[in-house]
């Protein structure tokens, strides 16, 4: 065989030889690639509670709301394969302490910080006062609840913010306070005469005008909290993304007025909730 003939065969050999060894050596390489792109989606078990319209299940048994829905596309955006289920308040928050759910959607409250941290995004949930009577008549102070009747829910904590001694005053018989045991029957309540006041989040706007779209009533806020995501300290992949995608969100214009998402955005996604009498 000709020596130049010899000299191509072993140049063709060991061009092959180099090929396979760059092909053995970025194996590995797009088998981990493969993996990491498998194991990038996260299977996230995130809680809440009823709360229309800011969270809740539609007819169809859809999780929905302004803040749920902004959670939703919060999870889209972190490549989180989110589940949501609406269930009673203590057990949402038993689930979160006891590690059988990822996260819980509720207001920033101290009682979560040994569990789990708060994300980045928050939205305002305010409550306050609803009057039949105008603004004029609205309390602003714990004094000046003497001598009115009010309207509260049941399980509510936000009035105890307002007026931490109202228990207290109640049995002094110095404010009369009417118990209601779900925000229904408290609007109900309020919009038959039952008292002049109510104690409600603004959401109970939502209840009000499906029971009586031409009641007047004013509603002044006398607190406010942000409401976040609590997620356990345990799993700070998850909140990582939350908050790199909330970022992202802010940046390219998804989000608008308290981080929920912009009009045109809630507008295609937000499902209403059933009035359920």
């Amino acid at each position: 065989m000709p020596h130049n003939a010899v000299k191509a065969i072993v140049f063709v050999l060991c061009l092959l030889l180099f090929v396979a060894l760059i092909f053995m050596a970025a194996a590995p390489h797009a088998i981990a690639d493969q993996d990491h792109t498998k194991e990038g989606r996260k299977t996230v078990r995130i809680v809440s509670f009823s709360f229309p319209p800011i969270l809740h299940y539609s007819e169809e048994g859809e999780f929905s709301g302004t803040m749920g829905e902004t959670v939703k596309m919060l999870c889209e955006a972190s490549e989180l394969d989110c589940g949501f289920d609406v269930v009673p308040l203590k057990r949402a928050y038993d689930q979160l302490k006891s590690g059988t759910a990822d996260a819980l959607i509720t207001i920033n409250v101290g009682q979560l910080k040994d569990c789990c941290i708060p994300s980045e995004w928050s939205s305002p949930w305010t409550a306050g006062f609803f009057s039949s009577n105008g603004e004029g008549a609205i309390p602003t102070s714990e004094e000046e609840l003497i001598g009115k009747k009010i309207i509260t829910v049941i399980g509510m904590k936000s009035p105890y913010a307002f007026a931490k001694n109202l228990d207290q005053m109640s049995a002094d018989d110095l404010v009369s306070v009417l118990k209601a045991p779900r925000i229904l029957s408290a609007v109900k309540m309020f919009l038959s005469g039952r008292a002049p006041l109510l104690w409600g989040g603004e959401d109970f706007k939502w209840y009000i005008g499906k029971l009586d779209s031409d009641a007047q009533y004013v509603f002044k806020p006398l607190f406010k909290k942000p409401v976040v995501v609590w997620v356990r300290k345990d799993k700070p992949e998850i909140l990582r993304r939350l908050n790199h995608a909330f970022s992202d969100l802010r940046k390219n214009g998804s989000l608008g007025d308290g981080n929920l998402l912009n009009p045109s955005l809630m507008k295609k996604h937000y499902v209403d909730a059933p009035l359920k009498k």
